[in-house]
């Protein structure tokens, strides 16, 4: 009997824990729960007490907070990264509990939002408004505070500074209109700067924007004005414009001076690079290159420079002035030169590759001509390059030093020849010292000329010779003395014969005496020079 009663028991608690478990846990609408107590505060439907555990909600991580459909207003999860803490949803968006954090320091801000002091939703991280602004005070005095003293004032896009109620500004408006510094009106510094090393510094970080620009709208003054180590320093990275100059109106561009040493000085990193680099025609009262002995090494002197001018050819050319070959301000008409690639051939150290960024310069003049009221320019200047033109550099100065070897060289070839022809001379005129004497009649003009006409001088036989060699002639009917006479190269007479008897005869020339080489003879009639010819003695 009691076996049955049990039984009986046993199914009814399965049975209704079965039904527990097909539904839904539900609390009564008017009652309240605790957890660790019996007694739930009034105000709380759930009231949980623990001095050992604590209260573990859902845990994922952004991206499966993200994913949840429909999340409802004031839903809670605990994000497990990117920021990891309680994160609930406004109906909106997801925030954090967590947007301040008090340390030792001070209290933090280190949620990804934004702060506003004085306004409800914020555009930057931190945005001010209304009362007198941020207060900063060292010794006393406020940087920035109330209008009888120093204020810093953030008003339509501007900052200005302000003293005793006066205003001084730093017009900065990024949607157009001004930007200059000084006071409201037009100042006679458009921007100054002073400082132990750097007076003026400005660094661009996007390309197209100019790191620092200053523009002076009266005569007289200047545009950036800078004191210090560096009076004004700029610094591209991305082959923009460390500093950029312009002029219009017949102002300089950039302008350099110094009293006691260097105007303006622009360095390279390496030789292949540039210090300067002009588009146009450079203009300057005196040139100076480094000569200084102690400033090289290995030096030689030129052996010879005659065979490298006879390789080089100067042409008569005219640049090009087509296409984006103009925006290199090439000059016009007709020039001397020498081809670059031809020099290369023959002298390549002379010659160096270069190149002409086309966008660079389209931008800078886009950057000059685009003005408005105020004489600025309305147009970022552009860094990014498009087309380059590449062509070869020619260093003419060093083919200075060439040039004056071969003038050397030639010099040497006229004072060798000079010499030769005194020498000649002079034995021209011992020659007709001998003839006078001989014939003892200074004056050969007795001698008639057509008498003369049918006086000849035949090659030697054989020509080459070895020891002795036969000369041939033909003498006039009528003169007075005949001579055949040898010389050297020099003019230097080593042998002498008389001849005689009107027609053909022949006179035999030993050279035992004589050196191998090239000799001349010569026929002379009452010291008159009828013919000479050359034999060649060898051994």
């Amino acid at each position: 009997m009691k076996t049955k009663f049990y039984a009986t028991i046993i199914v009814a608690l399965c049975i209704a824990f079965s039904n527990l478990k097909a539904q839904t846990n539900t609390f009564p609408s008017s009652g309240k729960v605790g957890i660790g107590t019996i007694t739930p505060n009034s105000s709380s439907l759930l009231e949980i007490k623990s001095t050992t555990k604590g209260l573990l909600i859902p845990r994922m991580t952004q991206t499966q907070r993200d994913a949840i459909a429909s999340p409802a207003k004031g839903l809670l999860i605990y994000q497990t990264d990117h920021n990891p803490g309680i994160y609930s949803f406004n109906g909106t968006n997801w925030g954090s509990a967590s947007y301040w954090k008090q340390s030792s320091t001070g209290l933090l801000f280190y949620n990804d939002g934004n702060v506003g002091i004085g306004l409800g939703n914020p555009h930057a991280k931190l945005q001010v408004t209304g009362g007198n602004y941020i207060a900063l005070t060292s010794g006393g005095y406020e940087i920035i505070g109330d209008t009888n003293s120093y204020n810093l004032v953030f008003d339509n896009y501007q900052i200005q500074t302000r003293y005793n109620g006066t205003y001084t500004s730093l017009n900065i408006n990024p949607f157009g209109g001004t930007t200059y510094v000084g006071n409201s009106s037009h100042s006679t510094y458009g921007l100054i700067g002073y400082g132990s090393e750097y007076g003026l510094t400005g660094y661009s970080y996007d390309d197209g924007f100019t790191a620092v620009q200053g523009t002076n709208f009266g005569s007289g003054g200047f545009g950036v004005a800078g004191h210090g180590y560096y009076g004004a320093y700029g610094y591209s990275a991305n082959g923009g414009y460390g500093v950029y100059g312009q002029g219009a109106n017949g102002s300089y561009g950039v302008e350099g001076y110094s009293n006691t040493t260097i105007g303006v000085y622009g360095a390279t990193g390496n030789s292949s690079s540039y210090a300067g680099f002009f588009v146009g025609s450079v203009y300057t009262t005196g040139t100076y290159q480094s000569s200084d002995e102690k400033l090289k090494q290995n030096i030689k002197d030129v052996s010879t420079a005659m065979n490298i001018i006879n390789q080089l050819h100067p042409k008569i050319y005219q640049y090009r002035q087509d296409g984006d070959y103009k925006l290199m301000n090439l000059p016009g008409g007709e020039h001397y030169g020498l081809i670059a690639q031809d020099v290369e051939k023959i002298l390549p150290n002379l010659v160096k590759d270069s190149k002409f960024d086309v966008m660079k310069s389209v931008q800078s003049k886009a950057f000059a001509d685009a003005k408005n009221s105020n004489g600025q320019s309305t147009t970022p200047l552009m860094t990014k390059s498009g087309e380059v033109i590449d062509f070869k550099t020619l260093n003419y100065t060093e083919l200075i030093p060439i040039i004056i070897k071969g003038m050397q060289e030639q010099q040497a070839v006229i004072d060798k020849q000079q010499n030769q022809i005194n020498q000649q001379q002079q034995q021209i005129d011992q020659l007709k010292q001998l003839v006078e004497k001989v014939t003892g009649n200074s004056n050969t003009s007795s001698v008639y000329a057509g008498a003369l006409s049918s006086a000849a001088l035949l090659q030697n036989i054989p020509n080459p010779y070895k020891n002795s060699t036969t000369i041939q002639y033909n003498l006039p009917a009528k003169f007075s003395s005949a001579q055949i006479i040898v010389t050297d190269n020099a003019g230097k007479i080593l042998k002498q014969v008389n001849v005689s008897g009107a027609g053909k005869g022949s006179v035999n020339i030993n050279a035992s005496s004589l050196a191998a080489g090239n000799y001349n003879y010569s026929l002379w009639i009452d010291g008159r020079l009828i013919e000479t010819k050359q034999m060649i003695l060898s051994r």
